[in-house]
């Protein structure tokens, strides 16, 4: 074979290679993972998060996320925490404060989406309520009797959505 055949050759296979190797079964796609929480549309990844259904007790923001679609994500921001929200004040005394948030059990979820099922936070400085029992309720609240409060074991439910 001549030499000026050899070298087309050569040249042709570094050229298609690249274009051939495209041509094999592509990757899976996962679908995005996603929470929902209080009712929300799912949402990938988000900056903001209202831990407690319903109140303004606890308002996670500025969500930064590492390992997001993995079985377990985690996110550092800050929380705007209700300082009422375990007494019964009129105005409302809010906070802010470090705040991790964690979610897992990643599970399918309808419409071909991945979704978490389960959200943990912790306080990065303690609890902004120190020393409060933990069957503290509000029962005896004038303004709000009843009302939801933050979990004790600091756990909430999402959904699917």
């Amino acid at each position: 074979m001549p030499a000026s055949t050899v070298r087309r050759a050569a040249v042709a296979a570094l050229v298609l290679a690249p274009v051939l190797a495209g041509c094999g079964n592509p990757a899976p796609v996962r679908p995005a993972a996603t929470m929902s929480l209080c009712g929300s549309d799912p949402q990938p990844a988000p900056t903001v998060v209202a831990v407690v259904c319903n109140t303004d007790d606890i308002t996670a923001r500025n969500l930064t996320w590492a390992s997001w679609g993995k079985p377990t994500a985690t996110a550092r921001g800050v929380a705007v925490v209700d300082l009422c929200a375990y007494e019964d004040c009129h105005t409302g005394a809010y906070s802010t404060v470090p705040i991790t948030l964690t979610v897992s059990t990643l599970t399918a979820c309808p419409a071909s989406k991945r979704g978490y099922l389960t959200l943990r936070y912790a306080f990065a400085d303690g609890s902004p309520w120190p020393g409060l029992p933990a069957d503290t309720g509000t029962s005896g609240y004038i303004a709000a009797p009843n009302r939801p409060l933050p979990p004790r074991n600091q756990t909430v439910a999402l959904t699917c959505g």
